[in-house]
């Protein structure tokens, strides 16, 4: 009997050590919510609000701890029109917010704001939504909080399907950046100041553009262009290149052609662009239009 007492802690013990070996063997693949954003002719937008935390606290001035409290902002981004550059006025949206949010916090709060009136839907699905404005939202989960100007039923189906639309490797180059665009197929694009015309981005099968903050304070940007062909890949890149280096010309920036060549590379239909600065300007109006989409 005292055997048996004695060999209880170690038989405990290895239960709990191979559990836990299972576990780590068993490693769960990550998802993250932007993944199941990405439909065709959607545009994409995943925002670190901790390394753009400035530009959070501007998008919820008067709300500073609910900004303090988040981690990232996605949204999707579904254009009305395919007018370039794109309208943010005719957009349906929507997204989720990420961060320090308890839900039965956030819920209760939104329960008593004068603003929001609680709707019921099917399968005891419930939410709130504006009295006077379009948005409905709720925290369908602990430390997130999802938010639309369409019918909420529909999107939190979108949202709750897990949909893996954007591969890992995408996504995790997407959730490593300051800012991450993506779509799939686009009928229209923000204007980021590299004069491309509209007829360019409809021939793209997918972009990704990976914006992120430099020792100096500046911006730059990595692309990745999937064009319909090699031929329209070529002309994209001298495109880009030609708007660039105009504006290096324009600006007074000092560059170096062997640069330029090792910056805008070609692979079949898919170009790269790589550490392409960005000027004040091209940023200050990428960050107005996100909040404006804020």
């Amino acid at each position: 009997m005292k055997q048996f007492v004695k060999l209880v802690p170690i038989g405990v013990f290895l239960v709990l050590f191979l559990s836990s070996c299972a576990t780590m063997a068993r490693k769960e693949v990550p998802y993250y919510d932007f993944q199941g954003m990405a439909d065709n002719g959607v545009i994409v937008v995943t925002v670190d609000a901790q390394k753009e935390h400035e530009l959070i606290k501007s998008v919820f001035a008067d709300m500073e701890e609910f900004a303090d409290r988040a981690e990232r902002i996605s949204l999707s981004l579904s254009p009305r029109l395919d007018a370039y550059p794109l309208e943010v006025e005719e957009l349906d949206a929507y997204g989720v917010v990420e961060g320090d949010y308890p839900k039965w916090l956030a819920n209760t709060s939104m329960m008593y704001s004068r603003e929001l009136r609680r709707q019921y839907a099917q399968d005891d699905l419930t939410y709130f939504q504006q009295k006077e404005g379009e948005l409905s939202l709720y925290a369908p989960n602990n430390d997130k909080i999802l938010f639309t100007n369409r019918e909420y039923p529909e999107v939190y189906e979108l949202y709750n399907a897990e949909r893996k639309l954007i591969d890992l490797p995408t996504a995790n180059d997407m959730i490593s950046s300051n800012i991450a665009v993506y779509s799939m197929e686009p009928e229209t694009f923000f204007d980021l100041g590299l004069e491309l015309p509209d007829t360019v981005i409809t021939k793209a099968k997918v972009m990704l553009l990976l914006i992120n903050q430099k020792e100096d304070g500046g911006y730059s940007m990595d692309a990745y262009i999937t064009m319909d062909t090699p031929k329209l890949a070529t002309t994209l890149s001298q495109m880009v290149r030609t708007g660039y280096l105009a504006r290096l010309k324009r600006e007074n920036i000092p560059f170096k052609i062997a640069d330029l060549m090792k910056m805008f590379l070609i692979e079949d239909d898919l170009v790269t662009i790589k550490h392409m600065d960005l000027g004040k300007e091209q940023m200050d109006n990428l960050k107005q239009s996100l909040s404006g989409l804020l």
